[in-house]
This record gives C-alpha cells, sequence and structure tokens, in this order.
C-alpha cells in the first residue's frame, strides 16, 4: 500500500534551516562594510578631491602652488618705454595773431624746392589747371604722364602757377588787409581738399603758411613742406572780430 509521510518529524529540520538563514553571517556583514566604505570614498573624491599624505603633496605640489612660487622666484622687469610726441610746432590765436613772425619763421624752416608725398598732390589739384575771369579755378585731368598719370613735368607746372599767382597779384580769395601777408590756406568741400590764397587772416579755414608779399622767393627757396603738412591736422583759425569773419563785410563797416 501507499507510504504515508509524516510530516511532524519534519518540522524540527525545517525549524533549525529557518534559523540559520535568519541568522547574520560574518562574511555577509564584512561584505557590506566594504561596499559602504568604497561608496563614501568615492563621493568624497567626487565633492572633496582625493586626499594627498603630506609627503605626496610635497612631491607633487598643485599648479596653484608652483604658480606662486614661480612669482616669488621671478623679479619682473618694467621696461619703460618712452613715447616722442609729434612736433605740432606754434599755434595761432585767432584773437591776437601776436606770434605771426616766429609762425612765418617756422614755415621757412626747411630746404624749400618741390614738395613730396602729400603735399605735392594737393599743389597738383590745387594750380593744374586754368581760372576764370572770375577768379574760379577749374582743375585739368590732362596729364602728360604715362597711362595719363602726372609726370614730374605736371607738378612743376602746378607750382609755377602757385609762384606766378603770388608774385602777379592775382587770383587771391577776400579782402587785402594792407599788413603784407599772404596767407595760403587748406579748403575743403564736397571734392575734397585744395589749396587757396588769401591777403587777410582765414577765418574759420585752416592757415597752412604766410609769406611775405615784399619777398615770395624766401618762402619758396626755405619753406617746410613737412610743417605744412603738419599744420594741415590742425583745427581752423578762430577768433576775430565779427566784421571779419569768415570774410570782412564791407557793408557792416558803418554800423
Amino acid at each position: 500500500g501507499p507510504v504515508l509521510l509524516r510530516p511532524v518529524a519534519a518540522r524540527p529540520a525545517l525549524k533549525e534551516a529557518w534559523t540559520m538563514a535568519r541568522a547574520p553571517r560574518p562574511l555577509g556583514i564584512a561584505l557590506v562594510i566594504a561596499v559602504l566604505a568604497q561608496v563614501v570614498f568615492q563621493a568624497c573624491e567626487v565633492f572633496v578631491g582625493p586626499g594627498l599624505s603630506a609627503g605626496l603633496r610635497a612631491r607633487y605640489p598643485s599648479p596653484v602652488t608652483l604658480c606662486a612660487k614661480e612669482e616669488a622666484e621671478t623679479k619682473v622687469r618694467v621696461k619703460k618705454i618712452r613715447v616722442c610726441t609729434p612736433k605740432r610746432g606754434i599755434d595761432l590765436d585767432g584773437d591776437k595773431l601776436d606770434n605771426l613772425d616766429e609762425w612765418y619763421q617756422e614755415t621757412i624752416s626747411g630746404q624749400g624746392g618741390m614738395p613730396k608725398g602729400f603735399m605735392q598732390d594737393l599743389v597738383l589739384r590745387s594750380y593744374f589747371g586754368t581760372w576764370s575771369s572770375r577768379g574760379w579755378f577749374k582743375m585739368s585731368r590732362d596729364y602728360t604722364g604715362p597711362l595719363g598719370q602726372p609726370s614730374p613735368a605736371d607738378h612743376e607746372t602746378a607750382l609755377e602757377n602757385l609762384k606766378s599767382n603770388m608774385r602777379e597779384n592775382k587770383n587771391f580769395i577776400g579782402q587785402d588787409d594792407g599788413k603784407g601777408w599772404i596767407w595760403l590756406v587748406a579748403g575743403q568741400n564736397p571734392g575734397g581738399l585744395y589749396l587757396y590764397t588769401m591777403k587777410s587772416p582765414p577765418y574759420g579755414e585752416r592757415p597752412l603758411a604766410l609769406i611775405k608779399e615784399s619777398n615770395i622767393d624766401e618762402f619758396f627757396a626755405k619753406v617746410n613742406w613737412h610743417m605744412l603738412f603738419v599744420r594741415l591736422h590742425k583745427w581752423n583759425l578762430w577768433g576775430g572780430k565779427a566784421i571779419d569773419f569768415p570774410y570782412p563785410m564791407m557793408w557792416r563797416a558803418n554800423l
């Protein structure tokens, strides 16, 4: 017949196995502690940084420590650079005009002759052409150089036109104040810069040179063209009486 198991006999063994399973083992506890320690160590590395012993810190200093040490050992030498201010020359006071003789001597402090660079081109565009009966200048572009470019002869022609205008007392702008000075002035219009001459202070304009009406050749023999180029970058001449600005208004003389 069938064999019947006795469950009562198995109960003590099952109870013993359950008790052993629930009882903590030393190996498991050690494993859990090791895992927790590793987690804490990694968290310290992420948020705090790895700690180094005193020996390692001395052997492998941080970049901040190295930089501070290098700055302490290195003496920084500051090299002084002297900035040379370009010579501006003598300035005119439009209200007084009491230093015209000194300004003139500065004008004739050069070697004269043909101007160079920008001043040469400025003379060319201002005096290479023709004047109308009313004194209006018409610039010419009939240059004689290769490919229609200005030649040295064209520059000579322009300079001679400037000289002849002064010597023949023609093509001046404005009134003559009777003081014996010729003013070489830089003007500006939509076409650019140009030169012209006056016989009175060019208020509101930019004076470049003074020429003695009684000794025009002295100017061209000793003119300092570089100083004229420097004056080209100065401010305009301001001052004078109201009846003299910008040109003498003769109808106000009797007011």
